[in-house]
């Protein structure tokens, strides 16, 4: 294992490009992901298990918006969870990468992990707002659930699109398979 700067250095290196990228992903989730996969780099973490602790640190966070009544300092502990938990997201990528320990497995745990916290942090706030809001009308808890269908959609199409860019790539006619 080389030194911190050394693996620093590396894993600038091995980045996903910054095409279609959010500003926060850019600035903020991958340079905090980087560092993280540093120290994940240095105490022989796997990529999955930088998955599982993202995904513990979310989950957390995710289950305090459901069990606890708002406050700011739930709020606090929230946000922290959640950046945490999504800095750990891009350490995963980033240490497999790094080490060439990637593989199919490891990108379906990472993209199930996505899918379930994509589900999960919008029915918190479902839940949230039934159990500890007075709300005008049982009209607003279709608000998450329009974020939900939205944020869905659009990682299902995400995920589509880059399989069918790699099957182009690869050389396969993805417009001949016939639809299942």
């Amino acid at each position: 294992m080389g030194t911190t700067g050394t693996v620093m250095r590396e894993l600038r290196g091995a980045q996903k490009t910054a095409k279609g990228v959010s500003l926060y992903s850019r600035y903020v989730n991958r340079p905090a992901g980087r560092v993280l996969a540093a120290g994940a780099y240095r105490i022989g973490m796997t990529p999955n298990q930088v998955t599982l602790l993202s995904a513990a640190f979310t989950f957390s966070a995710i289950a305090s918006v459901v069990l606890f009544r708002p406050s700011w300092g739930l709020a606090a502990l929230v946000w922290g969870g959640l950046v945490v938990g999504f800095a750990l997201d891009s350490a995963d990528g980033q240490l497999a990468r790094l080490t060439g320990r990637g593989g199919p497995d490891g990108e379906w745990l990472d993209h199930v992990v996505d899918c379930a916290k994509m589900i999960l942090v919008h029915t918190a706030v479902l839940i949230s707002f039934r159990r500890f809001f007075d709300l005008p009308s049982e009209g607003w808890l279709l608000l998450p659930l329009g974020f939900l269908f939205a944020a869905v959609l659009t990682f299902c199409a995400g995920l589509l699109r880059e399989q069918l860019g790699k099957a182009q790539s690869a050389g396969a006619q993805p417009g001949k398979a016939q639809p299942g």
